[in-house]
């Protein structure tokens, strides 16, 4: 008969902020933490979790299976702190207990970014959310509104959102005050809140804090990188009104291009920097690609620029000068062979024995 172990995961650790130490083995460690959350938190969903796997557990012993109960938990910090911690309990929990099949108990979205982390190691045969029903009326309504208004001020992961987005969209708007700019004031608002928007639906924060972890030069210059594109954002914004005035609309897009271009190009040189700067550190041949990836950016900024430059309209056509499209043509043809040159030696030098 295969052992079974039936698992409470709770990845933020409220477990731990009541004094209950994880991780918790067994049905005697399993009723005691039920009886401190019951005396600590009667009305939270970990607590209603914590019995339904109990429950679980005691079913399934009744039946005559070899079953054991065990409550794991991450950290209150950041994901990878509270998944790395919950790896640690998890593989204590399956060397202690031996067990090879798993039943998993949660109550919320974040607990269930553990369950591919357990899947990893041990076959989950059942998985059961915990959705505790709520009463309707105005009292506990309140009241639940208070402990979610609580949750989203004190912990890190909800309020760099709920205050860190209002927080910087204030200072915004009071500067633009200050500068007597109204009229930007409602398009601020807009972009301030799309981008927080676009931020957390891309999981952007997340990447960069990962990127930090693993990289700081690459986190450093991923955040310039952005202030940059932001910065040439703003800077067609306040030329707008001098951009609807011109003749044509291919003049218009040619001076919105044109400013916009330092920016971007900025943008994606720090980021071809920062790479290869970590591939130099870490001597790796292929900082070649990145190195070109530079040269690249920086003539196709410096082509693009003449072309914007030198644009004639004639009978509201765009006239572009052929020199600096030649200039363009002569220069791929340039960096392409030097590439395939280098991708040679990198073959070479990687397997000497091909040829």
């Amino acid at each position: 008969m295969k052992k079974k172990i039936v698992i409470y995961v709770d990845i933020d650790d409220d477990l731990g902020t009541i004094g209950i130490k994880t991780p918790v083995i067994g049905e005697e460690a399993a009723r005691e933490a039920i009886d401190i959350a019951a005396r600590k938190m009667p009305t939270d969903s970990d607590f209603n979790s914590m019995v339904v796997a109990y429950d679980t557990y005691l079913d399934l012993k009744s039946r005559g299976e070899d079953v054991e109960i065990a409550f794991l938990a991450g950290s209150s910090g950041k994901k990878v702190d509270a998944h790395i911690r919950l790896t640690s309990q998890l593989e204590e929990v399956l060397t202690k207990t031996g067990a090879s099949e798993a039943i998993v108990v949660y109550d919320s979205p974040d607990d269930e970014t553990a369950l591919p982390i357990i899947q990893s190691r041990i076959k989950v045969s059942a998985i059961q959310r915990v959705i505790v029903e709520q009463y309707r009326s105005v009292e506990e309504t309140y009241i639940l509104l208070g402990k979610y208004l609580k949750k989203a001020i004190s912990e890190y992961r909800y309020s760099r959102i709920f205050l860190g987005a209002p927080g910087v969209l204030l200072i915004l708007v009071a500067i633009l005050s200050i500068l007597k700019l109204y009229a930007y004031v409602y398009p601020a608002i807009l972009f301030i809140l799309g981008s927080a928007l676009v931020i957390r639906g891309l999981r952007i924060d997340e990447r960069l804090e990962m990127w930090w972890e693993n990289s700081t030069i690459m986190a450093i210059s991923a955040i310039l990188a952005t202030i940059s594109s932001v910065l040439g954002i703003i800077e067609v914004i306040l030329s707008y009104s001098a951009i609807v005035k011109m003749e044509t609309a291919a003049v218009a897009v040619s001076y919105s291009i044109l400013v916009l271009l330092p920016y971007i190009t900025f943008s994606v040189l720090v980021l071809l920097g920062a790479k290869a700067i970590s591939k130099a550190l870490n001597r790796d041949f292929k900082v070649f690609h990145d190195v070109l990836g530079i040269i690249v950016v920086i003539i196709i900024y410096a082509i693009l620029f003449n072309i914007l430059k030198t644009i004639e309209i004639n009978q509201g056509f765009a006239i572009v000068s052929i020199q600096p499209l030649l200039n363009l043509i002569i220069s791929t043809g340039i960096l392409v062979s030097i590439y395939v040159v280098l991708t040679v030696i990198e073959k070479y030098k990687i397997n000497p024995t091909s040829r």
